[in-house]
């Protein structure tokens, strides 16, 4: 699989402060919103009795196939409401959920995928740690058992930005930059991490070097 490589200094090390206007808890506490989603269901079967360890859902994406449809799109009489609704529907299947904060995003989602705020990453959460420590905490569960499964030596470094869809079975979507060896003069390579977070208890999904970025669309 090809990598995106770069140097420290090239990989944006804060997160784009949100311009979805959600109130975003980690947790999965969401204001009121105003368009349809297009979540990602595919982990919903993720049982907080599986068996520790367990292959099933690991490295299963359940973006895979999927194609955006406009003719999905829910009709909105507000002509600018409906083109962000466009964009955000088409980006989130392109990007399978790792999409950046931008204001040709909707202000407000009915449900669904939301981006993390610089605010949620940094303010405290229970047991005294940020919201950056809590996905960077499950980014590194993503890392450890990938090196397992796959005899491979990938060292987290930080959290670049998080995404999530919150609720009882709250989905994470977790972009970091890591080295893929001990050396500190590795260069710095984009990941992804998605988990599933079920009454304290993290789910790895996958762990793995970003894909080039989608063509960009108007």
């Amino acid at each position: 699989m090809d990598t995106k490589s770069s140097e420290e200094s090239s990989i944006e090390t804060e997160p784009m402060e949100t311009s979805t206007g959600v109130d975003t808890s980690l947790l999965g506490k969401r204001k009121l919103e105003e368009t349809d989603d297009q979540g990602d269901s595919g982990e919903e079967e993720v049982d907080g009795d599986e068996e520790e360890g367990s292959d099933f859902y690991w490295e299963k994406d359940s973006f895979d196939g999927r194609e955006y449809h406009p003719s999905d799109d829910s009709e909105y009489s507000d002509e600018d409401l409906q083109e962000k609704a466009r964009y955000y529907n088409r980006t989130v299947i392109e990007t399978k959920g790792f999409f950046e904060s931008s204001d040709k995003l909707p202000l407000y989602t009915w449900s669904g995928i939301a981006v993390a705020s610089h605010r949620d990453l940094e303010t405290k959460m229970y047991g005294g740690i940020t919201g950056r420590e809590f996905v960077g905490n499950m980014a590194c569960e993503c890392v450890e058992k990938h090196n397992r499964r796959n005899n491979k030596n990938v060292k987290f470094e930080h959290v670049l930005r998080a995404n999530f869809d919150p609720g009882a079975k709250t989905k994470y979507y977790i972009t970091f930059a890591a080295r893929e060896s001990d050396s500190p003069d590795a260069p710095l390579v984009e990941y992804q991490a998605k988990v599933v977070w079920s009454a304290g208890i993290t789910y790895p999904i996958f762990c793995r070097p970003a894909p080039p970025p989608p063509p960009i669309q108007g």
